[in-house]
């Protein structure tokens, strides 16, 4: 190797570090924001300070003050006391990234197909709507629960039965995160990340024209043979410089080699909770089951166009696969079929003008005879 050479590759490898640093730092940072503003809500509603706080969770104030600073997050046990000291469950402060504009759509799409979840639309509506009995019979909890909110008081119980939240499941319904054991029964398959890269990478290598073997792909990304067969052998998954360039190679989107690892059905139905206020989707009762509800333009046709491929997977299944790892939450084009719902509301001022006033309206609602001539959002 020359001199120049040996720059290049020592300015390429600090290069490397420095993405996957700042990605690993943005990750937290979303996280840490979500966590900060859950425990001061919670400490405010009982009037506690951070030394009370601490004494009841059995933790350094000192601790508490930094997850509340966001300076630091919380190991497993402070997290078990936080939840005990405030009356709620764990899962409620565990908080996942959802931030990352490059993975959201794959992160909907993974959710659905591991815990029982498909895209549903109409000509009125786009919906999640749930296939397990687990996620049927927690939707039209929820449903319930998210009809009532109508003041300040009911929102207060609304959110305490959303962080209270929790029900019997039977793992054998998700396979995808749990595996028969026979000397333990069924058992959480972890590290489930490294799991799902390490079936990931091998069938996207053989989707390739030609297919790709190992060697194929390491030279490509420039990564050694001996770090792409820890990942297709599942001893470690890749971060984000290698992501960038496996993602570049198979022709794919990033969020189609990242897998958010949401835990037990009860875990993901918490993180189901900030999914679906990050982006715009609340649960209803239809007159043929709960649904998730799109209640804005880019979910609805995010979702509108999910449903229109998803009929398609028996038939054409390799196809597919394809359009989910290739597709853009955000940048995705729409069908000619879709009809679009929202428009933005305007006030007639006293010249007789129109002034937008920021809301969007959908000219349509299926639930709520009191929107039937649409539901505005903020």
């Amino acid at each position: 190797m020359t001199a120049v050479d040996y720059v290049g590759t020592i300015s390429e490898a600090l290069s490397s570090f420095a993405a996957d640093r700042e990605w690993e730092q943005t990750s937290k940072r979303w996280g840490r924001q979500q966590l900060s503003q859950k425990l001061f809500c919670l400490r405010s509603a009982r009037k506690w300070t951070r030394k009370v706080a601490a004494q009841a969770a059995g933790i350094p104030e000192s601790a508490l003050r930094n997850y509340e600073l966001m300076k630091s997050a919380p190991k497993e046990e402070h997290l078990e006391g936080l939840a005990n000291a405030f009356g709620i469950r764990a899962e409620a402060l565990r908080y996942y990234d959802f931030s990352d504009t490059d993975l959201i759509a794959q992160a909907f799409f993974q959710f659905a197909a591991t815990y029982g979840f498909e895209p549903v639309a109409n000509e009125r509506y786009s919906a999640l709507k749930p296939t397990s009995s687990f996620m049927k019979a927690f939707l039209k909890k929820w449903a319930a629960q998210h009809a009532q909110v109508e003041s300040d008081s009911d929102r207060d119980d609304y959110e305490r039965w959303k962080d209270n939240f929790a029900a019997d499941f039977d793992p054998s319904q998700f396979p995808l995160r749990y595996e028969y054991d026979p000397r333990e029964s069924w058992i959480l398959i972890t590290p489930w990340q490294n799991r799902m890269q390490s079936k990931k990478l091998p069938e996207l290598r053989a989707r390739c024209t030609p297919a790709k073997t190992q060697p194929d792909l390491a030279r490509e990304t420039d990564l050694s043979l001996a770090t792409l067969r820890s990942y297709e052998q599942g001893a470690r998954v890749p971060k984000f410089a290698a992501l960038q360039k496996l993602s570049a190679a198979l022709g794919v989107k990033r969020g189609a080699l990242v897998f958010t690892d949401f835990g037990s059905p009860v875990q993901a139905a918490h993180a189901l909770f900030q999914l679906s206020a990050s982006y715009g989707l609340i649960p209803v009762q239809l007159e043929d089951g709960p649904v998730l509800l799109a209640r804005g333009p880019v979910s609805d046709s995010f979702l509108f166009e999910w449903a229109k491929k998803y009929e398609t997977r028996v038939k054409r299944a390799d196809e597919y696969d394809e359009w989910l790892d290739r597709f853009s939450y955000f940048e995705h084009d729409k069908s000619d079929d879709y009809v679009d719902k929202f428009r933005q509301h305007t006030i007639r001022q006293p010249n007789g003008s129109l002034l937008i006033d920021g809301h969007v309206y959908s000219d349509f609602c299926p639930f709520d005879e009191r929107f039937k001539r649409g539901y505005a959002l903020a």
